[in-house]
């Protein structure tokens, strides 16, 4: 009987909840966007489920501009990553590299539910608000937030989770290194 490497689970489609996400920057001004949550009093990033059909990233823009009201798009960072180059022209091995002008997640984020065996996969995205186009004023985002900017300082102290704050100084440290 062969032992493996490594730990490996199996999840069907009935046990799996795929979400996506974005840091979002206004880099006009160096802030990032959290969403302060009304009825629990938390401050959260905007995230939310992929629909069938739906690209990781699309969805990841789409959830922040229901909840905040922004139109996003996401900005090409340089970071590190395993994945090979786009454009594979020999042999890749399986080493970290590190990628300029790439829009790929930047983390994931792993939720084991309550109920046996399901897990939630979130999908994280560096983004920011298109300056030139205003909040949708025809749908401005969801009522049980409030949308509020912080600078880089202050931001990364906002987001109720720990994990959630570890993330956000990683997209700026992130976004620094790439737009310096």
């Amino acid at each position: 009987m062969a032992t493996s490497r490594f730990h490996t689970s199996q999840h069907t489609s009935e046990q799996l909840l795929e979400s996506a996400g974005a840091i979002v920057f206004r880099l006009s001004t160096q802030e990032v966007c959290v969403l302060h949550l009304l009825p629990r009093d938390e401050y959260i990033l905007a995230k939310g489920r992929r629909n069938v059909e739906e690209s990781r990233w699309e969805a990841a823009l789409r959830e922040v501009r229901e909840e905040t009201g922004y139109c996003c798009r996401l900005i090409p960072v340089t970071m590190r990553s395993r994945a090979p180059p786009a454009v594979e022209t020999e042999p890749y091995g399986d080493v970290l590299r590190t990628h300029s002008n790439i829009t790929e997640p930047f983390s994931l984020q792993i939720r084991h539910l309550e109920t046996e065996g399901d897990v939630k996969l979130i999908w994280w995205f560096i983004a920011v608000v298109d300056e030139e186009k205003v909040p949708n004023e025809d749908r401005p985002g969801e009522e049980k937030f409030n949308v509020e900017f912080y600078g880089y300082e202050e931001v990364v102290k906002k987001p109720t989770f720990q994990m959630d704050r570890d993330m956000v100084q990683r997209a700026i440290d992130t976004v620094k290194a790439t737009y310096s």
